[in-house]
């Protein structure tokens, strides 16, 4: 659920893959890989792995396994590079030359490799993969239902003034994870000024972020099924580290049911700031919380998406338009499709 990877910068124009695992069976089988290749130069030649080496060793089989093994979409002309590909990254990453394209890597899987060794998000990342493999028979069977789908109550922005779409879209080519059947229609909203910085400063201190503290408001009326408001921002923000301590993955978070089988999750919210609990029936354009950076972030955002059951690991992610809403200071009153790369803002009567 992370609001940016430094692939969608460098390597945003290679096409989709079409497993509904993809986005987790290389990092597995890499991690399973880089064990045996530690355990084999340690009993031969008694060396060893100090983490630095450790980091950079797992990114070269990540990326060898994905460059070898995983199958990409080969139609032509399906293939929409990342807008991000020509913004800045955040932090002081962006006046590091060739050593900023580079050192991203290191840092972001390097870190991604350590949640593995977090028991807590081991047992979360588990809970997706049995929870997701019941759901792709859902989504298989009802592809058509999903594409065609119309939301049961209108939808705003949950968020005020502008904003920049940094990941999302209806296609497999603009989605923001549409191997990952539950975020396929998800979005994640940040605040950008007109060169797509995101933070003044050097972006190392979260303040800096022109989207922290911003409030989050619901999209829809609604009761509000769950809430997770306890854990911290992440550490290091700026530096495209993971944090691998977190306890959850979606960080402080909120689910509200907004229809019958409609249920809004907002994810990476400011410890502590969201002033709703279970059972509270909230109205559209109410406070929910406040943006923040929690669980399995690398730049302060929010992350929304609408879903079919309230269970996050076992949902199916649903398409979503939006009323009353400017797109590139366009004015749509209705049924808005949003992607990436546009500027939005809830823009009422």
């Amino acid at each position: 659920m992370s609001e940016v990877n430094p692939k969608d910068q460098s390597n945003s124009n290679k096409p989709v893959s079409s497993s509904v695992f993809n986005w987790l069976i290389p990092v597995v089988l890499s991690v399973g890989l880089f064990m045996v290749l530690e355990r084999t130069i340690g009993e031969n030649w008694s060396l060893r792995i100090d983490m630095l080496v450790a980091c950079a060793l797992y990114v070269v089989i990540l990326k060898t396994y994905q460059y070898l093994f995983i199958k990409k979409s080969t139609e032509k002309g399906s293939v929409e590079p990342h807008p991000a590909y020509s913004w800045p990254l955040p932090g002081p990453y962006k006046n590091w030359g060739i050593l900023g394209k580079t050192i991203p890597y290191i840092t972001f899987y390097g870190s991604t490799l350590l949640t593995l060794f977090n028991p807590f998000l081991l047992v979360q990342q588990f809970r997706m993969i049995l929870g997701q493999s019941k759901t792709s028979v859902r989504v298989s069977a009802m592809r058509a239902e999903i594409s065609n789908y119309k939301t049961k109550v209108n939808y705003r922005l949950p968020v005020d003034g502008e904003w920049l779409v940094y990941h999302g879209g209806h296609t497999p080519n603009t989605s923001h994870s549409w191997d990952v059947l539950n975020q396929r229609y998800a979005y994640d909203f940040v605040k950008a000024d007109s060169e797509y910085n995101r933070h003044s400063g050097k972006g190392n201190q979260l303040s800096d972020y022109y989207c922290y503290q911003q409030p989050i408001r619901a999209a829809a009326d609604g009761e509000v099924i769950s809430v997770v408001n306890n854990i911290g921002d992440a550490p290091f923000v700026g530096y495209m580290v993971m944090d691998f301590l977190t306890r959850g993955i979606a960080g402080n978070h909120i689910v509200i049911k907004h229809a019958e089988g409609e249920f809004g999750f907002y994810a990476h919210l400011i410890k502590g700031s969201i002033p709703l609990k279970k059972g509270d029936k909230v109205k559209q354009g109410e406070l929910i919380g406040l943006c923040g950076h929690s669980g399995n972030s690398s730049e302060p955002h929010l992350h929304f998406h609408l879903q079919d059951t309230s269970d996050f690991f076992s949902a199916m992610g649903l398409p979503i338009k939006f009323d009353n809403i400017r797109i590139d200071n366009t004015y749509v009153d209705k049924n808005a499709i949003i992607t990436r790369g546009s500027r939005v803002e809830y823009s009422p009567v």
